[in-house]
C-alpha cells in the first residue's frame, strides 16, 4: 500500500479523469476562488448533476495510492470516511498534486488544526507559501505566543499561532460549530467543495466538524448513518438536520445545520450561497427525515 501526501492547499477530487469544458479550465489554472467565480450556473449545475466532483482533499492529507493512468492517480482519501469504500473516499486527482511519498519523521510529534478561514504558511524565512484553508491539519515541532512551526510536504515552515485558536464561543461545542458556520455565511456553493473557497452541503457540515476536531463521514447519507439521532422537540443548535427524496422517504440528498428559532444554516445548491432558511420552507418541510448529533 503506497501513501502519499497532498502538496496544494486544496486538491480538487474528480469522480474520473475529465475533459469536461468547466474542469479543463480549472486544471490550466488551478486557483478555485477565480475559477468559481468565473462558472456560469450552468456549468456549477453540470458539476453537480454529472457529479464531475466527488470531494476535495488538504494540503498535508494522507492518501492511498490506487493507480496510476497518465497524469492522473486514483486515490482514497484516508480522512473522509465513506460506505464507498473502507480505505477512504475515491477518486482522481492530477499525479502533480501528490507528494512522490509519505516521509514519516522518527520522534513523536504533535498535530495543529487551523480553525480560520484562511492561513498564511511561511518558509524558515517568513515568506508567504501558500494560503490554506480550514480544516488543514498540520504536523508541529514547537511553537511560541506568537508562531507554530510545522512540517509539510512542501518543507519546514511557520504558521501564525492564531491560526488554531477558535474564536467564537458558545456553552457547548453545538453553539461553536453554529457560531463557526456563521462566518461563511454567502460563501458560494461547489459541489464536492469542503473548504471556505466554495462548500457543498455535506462539505460545509464535514468542515465544520474537522476543524473542531470531530471525525464524521464525508456525504450527507452517510452522516445520516453514522450520527447520534435526536428526536425534532429535542433540537439544539449545531446538531444536523436532513432531508430525503420522496417527502422524506427516499435517499437523503440534503443535510443543513440547525440553527435555532426555527432555522437551519446550509449551502443550498449550484448558484447560490451559504444561507440561513427556514425549516418550514418548500421544499425542506416536507422531505424533513430526521436530525443526527456529532458534536456530544
Amino acid at each position: 500500500m503506497e501513501i502519499r501526501r497532498v502538496i496544494v492547499p486544496t486538491a480538487i477530487v474528480w469522480a474520473a479523469p475529465t475533459k469536461l469544458k468547466a474542469a479543463q479550465a480549472y486544471l490550466k489554472a488551478p486557483d478555485i476562488t477565480t475559477w468559481l467565480a468565473q462558472l456560469s450556473t450552468a456549468d456549477q449545475e453540470a458539476l453537480a448533476s454529472q457529479d464531475v466532483i466527488v470531494t476535495q482533499a488538504l494540503l498535508n492529507d494522507r492518501v492511498i495510492l490506487d493507480q496510476v493512468k497518465g497524469d492522473w492517480a486514483h486515490v482514497f482519501v484516508k480522512r473522509q470516511a465513506t460506505h464507498l469504500e473502507r480505505r477512504g473516499y475515491p477518486g482522481w486527482v492530477p499525479l502533480t498534486q501528490l507528494s512522490a511519498d509519505d516521509q514519516e519523521l522518527d520522534y513523536p510529534t504533535t498535530t495543529v488544526r487551523l480553525v480560520q478561514a484562511q492561513t498564511s504558511l511561511l518558509d524558515e524565512q517568513g515568506q508567504t507559501v501558500a494560503q490554506l484553508p480550514l480544516g488543514t491539519v498540520l504536523t508541529t515541532t514547537g511553537q511560541d505566543s506568537q508562531q507554530i512551526q510545522v512540517l509539510t510536504p512542501l518543507g519546514a515552515g511557520k504558521i501564525s499561532a492564531q491560526a488554531a485558536q477558535l474564536t467564537v464561543g458558545g456553552v457547548n461545542d453545538g453553539d461553536r460549530l453554529l457560531a463557526l458556520g456563521r462566518e461563511f455565511l454567502g460563501t458560494p456553493y461547489l459541489w464536492g467543495g469542503i473548504t471556505p473557497q466554495g462548500f457543498d452541503c455535506s462539505g460545509l457540515v464535514y468542515a465544520l466538524h474537522r476543524a473542531l476536531g470531530y471525525a464524521i463521514p464525508r456525504d450527507a447519507q452517510d452522516q445520516f448513518t453514522n450520527g447520534y439521532p435526536i428526536a425534532p422537540e429535542a433540537l439544539a443548535p449545531g446538531d444536523l438536520v436532513f432531508f430525503a427524496a420522496d417527502h422524506g422517504t427516499g435517499t437523503v440528498h440534503h443535510v443543513s445545520i440547525y440553527a435555532g428559532k426555527g432555522q437551519m444554516l446550509h449551502a443550498p445548491k449550484p448558484g447560490e450561497s451559504v444561507t440561513l432558511t427556514p425549516l418550514c420552507r418548500v421544499p425542506y418541510a416536507a422531505e424533513y427525515v430526521g436530525a443526527r448529533r456529532f458534536w456530544q
